[in-house]
């Protein structure tokens, strides 16, 4: 009130960030009492009044170079020089200072102070208002043209990098950007809300969006169109996945015996993999996967019977459950199972994890074996 209204007068539109001081109820009182318009942007979308984040951001910069304190708590000192420096300072766009387009007459700097010497005399007041208007009226001119000119400079970097422009019309249906924030939220949450239905346009590239993924009572909410993507639901790919689906379905219900054998029997080949490996001396610091010689026969055709059952703390720290399998050559010497040696003459020790034991199970590899018990 003091540092505006006074000053300067009743402004008509007051263009305000999204910050809480400016958006209360002093600020609402205040802007009915004058009879006039506040225009705040969405709190999504900073951008939308670029001209007031840009001044942040010179102001503070300039701010930043006479605190002296380290607590850095002495800039309302600074803060009016620095507005003295923006408004006296040429403008990019327009080419002309602020003071110029309000006040009609230019700031004078201090280096230029120390540099004058000559004095004018005042002359009449009216040849110097008419002279003021027409300068005014000159430097709209002047800054109108600027601004279009730059305008259509930035358009076209701008527009370098965009690939396609988005149009949306009531009735489509999109996907809304919405990453989860706040200490409960990982990186596993699905990022994307939908799908949602446009209602109608809300101005500014904003949209009124309805929920159809929740039952009940219509959420709505409003978007801008940088964080929606089309959505689209691809007839022919549903049918193909719900083909696959009852496929599979039938098949488990046909008992799931399956006659693809390499893959059944990929782990046991990842297992036995260390047999024909010339690495021994990597291979004897892992404790796991490994199987001896079985006199040349291939290990695909071997069949094996469960031993022993334990429990291993991994890298993480973690207990995970093993398997320990022997060929069935290896089931009639009872007594070397028992007696923990770790191999003879036929095989030797297999400890595997609980996928690679389910799916020797389910391709018939594996045998009941009672004459063995369970340690863990």
């Amino acid at each position: 009130m003091e540092d505006v209204v006074l000053k300067f007068g009743v402004f008509r539109e007051i263009l305000t960030d999204g910050a809480p001081e400016l958006a209360g109820k002093t600020i609402e009182q205040l802007v009915l009492m004058l009879q006039s318009k506040q225009i705040n942007p969405v709190p999504y979308r900073p951008q939308m009044i670029g001209l007031v984040e840009r001044f942040h951001r010179s102001w503070k910069d300039c701010v930043a170079m006479y605190m002296a304190n380290e607590q850095q708590n002495d800039r309302n000192l600074w803060v009016k020089f620095a507005v003295y420096a923006y408004n006296s300072a040429q403008h990019s766009t327009v080419a002309l200072s602020p003071n110029e387009l309000m006040m009609g007459r230019r700031l004078r700097p201090p280096n230029e102070l120390l540099r004058r010497m000559e004095t004018t005399e005042a002359g009449e007041l009216m040849a110097y208002h008419e002279k003021l208007l027409v300068a005014m009226t000159k430097n709209h001119e002047c800054a109108a043209k600027a601004m279009e000119k730059e305008q259509r400079r930035q358009t076209r970097y701008y527009n370098r990098k965009t690939k396609q422009k988005r149009e949306f019309r009531p009735g489509d249906r999109v996907w809304l950007y919405n990453p989860p924030r706040g200490p409960k939220a990982t990186k596993f949450v699905h990022k994307w809300m939908g799908p949602m239905r446009v209602v109608e346009s809300a101005g500014y590239e904003n949209f009124l969006l309805q929920r159809e993924d929740k039952s009940g009572a219509p959420e709505t909410l409003i978007a801008h169109m940088s964080f929606l993507v089309s959505y689209h639901l691809p007839t022919l790919l549903l049918q193909q996945a719900a083909t696959d689906i009852k496929a599979q379905l039938d098949y488990e219900d046909q008992g799931g015996e399956s006659t693809d054998e390499p893959t059944d029997r990929a782990p046991v080949r990842a297992a036995t993999a260390g047999r024909t490996s010339r690495k021994d001396g990597r291979r004897q610091k892992r404790r796991r996967g490994t199987m001896a010689d079985t006199g040349g026969d291939s290990a695909e055709d071997t069949r094996l019977v469960e031993g022993r059952r334990r429990r291993r703390r991994n890298k993480a720290g973690q207990y995970v459950l093993e398997y320990e399998l022997l060929p069935v050559s290896d089931e009639r010497h009872g007594d070397a199972i028992g007696d923990g040696q770790h191999g003879n003459a036929v095989g030797e020790r297999l400890w595997l994890s609980v996928g690679d034991y389910e799916r020797l199970c389910q391709s018939g590899r594996v045998m009941e074996d009672s004459h063995v018990g369970e340690a863990v």
